[in-house]
C-alpha cells in the first residue's frame, strides 16, 4: 500500500476546514506533515479525527455542569415567581414588614408599662396594706395586658420604605388614641 500525500489546499478541502487551520494543526502534532505543504492522507484523517473525538469528550463533560447550572437557575427563577406570587396573594410576609409590626407592638407594650406607675401611684397610696396594693397592681397589669392583646396589629407590605414612616406613625397614635 502506498503513501497517499495530499497538499494543504487538497486536505484543508477534504476535512472542511482553511488551509491556515491544517498549518496550526499541523504545529500542534494533530496533522503530521510528511514535508513541506504535503501531508499523509491516512495519518492525517485519523488525526483530526481523534482531535475532534476528544475536543466533542471535553465539551461532553463540561455539558452536564453546564445543564446543572441552567436547571438550578431555572429553578431559583422558579422560586422567585413563586415568592412573588405568594407575597401578591397575602400568603407571605417580609421579613422587614414582621420586624416593623413587632416594633411596634413592643413600642406599644413599652408605653403602657410605663404608664402603669404614675397611673397606680395615687391608688395605691389610698390603700391600707400590702395584700390590697398587690391586688390594685395585679388587676392593673392584667388591664394593660389584655388590652395589648385586644389591640390589632396588621402587617403592611410597605414596598420600597416609601410612606414607610408615616404610617407606623399613623398607626402608633391612632392605638395610643384607643388605649387612652
Amino acid at each position: 500500500m502506498s503513501v497517499k500525500l495530499l497538499t494543504t489546499a487538497v486536505l484543508a478541502h477534504l476535512l472542511d476546514i482553511s488551509e491556515r487551520r491544517v498549518q496550526v494543526l499541523s504545529k500542534t502534532g494533530v496533522i503530521s506533515r510528511a514535508s513541506r505543504g504535503h501531508y499523509e492522507l491516512v495519518s492525517s484523517v485519523r488525526g483530526y479525527i481523534g482531535y475532534l473525538r476528544d475536543r466533542n469528550d471535553n465539551e461532553g463533560n463540561e455539558s452536564p455542569d453546564l445543564q446543572a447550572e441552567r436547571a438550578r437557575l431555572t429553578k431559583a427563577k422558579a422560586d422567585m415567581a413563586e415568592m412573588d406570587a405568594e407575597l401578591q396573594h397575602g400568603n407571605t410576609l417580609l421579613a422587614d414588614d414582621v420586624a416593623a409590626a413587632w416594633i411596634e407592638v413592643v413600642s406599644l407594650m413599652r408605653t403602657r408599662l410605663l404608664a402603669l406607675p404614675d397611673k397606680m401611684a395615687p391608688v395605691i397610696n389610698e390603700t391600707t396594706s400590702i395584700a390590697q396594693a398587690k391586688d390594685v397592681i395585679k388587676k392593673a397589669l392584667h388591664e394593660v395586658l389584655a388590652e395589648i392583646a385586644a389591640t390589632r396589629i396588621e402587617i403592611v407590605h410597605r414596598g420600597g420604605g416609601d410612606g414607610g414612616p408615616e404610617e407606623d406613625t399613623g398607626a402608633g397614635s391612632q392605638d395610643s388614641g384607643s388605649a387612652a
